[in-house]
């Protein structure tokens, strides 16, 4: 955890309000770089772990994320006019769910082979 000078708060008041601006010390900053450079990079731990590079990952991600957004504006526009878009969210959620699957299967075979 970061250390905080308590010396360099800055305290202002204005209109009955108190705010304190804290600022790390150099000690702090020292530590958070440390850190930072003994940690992994997390642009490319996850999609590596899901055996994808960053941009597969990316494209997969954003694929999956606009069928989310494009089932939930149809599941909107079903909810204020019921005879409109009757399945579409539910089969974008089957869809889905599908995707997921057969990607963590695709996985498992790889790791276990």
């Amino acid at each position: 955890m970061a250390e905080w000078a308590g010396s360099s708060n800055i305290v202002a008041s204005g209109g009955g309000a108190v705010h304190d601006f804290a600022t790390l010390s150099p000690n702090g900053f020292a530590r958070l770089h440390l850190m930072s450079i003994s940690r992994a990079n997390p642009f490319t731990d996850h999609p590596s772990a899901a055996g994808e590079t960053y941009w597969a990952h990316l494209r997969t991600a954003a694929s999956f994320g606009w069928e989310m957004i494009s089932g939930g504006v149809a599941c909107l526009v079903h909810a204020l006019l019921p005879f409109l878009f009757v399945r579409t969210a539910s089969d974008c959620i089957c869809r889905l769910h599908e995707r997921m699957h057969a990607r963590r299967r695709r996985l498992d075979q790889a790791t276990h082979s």
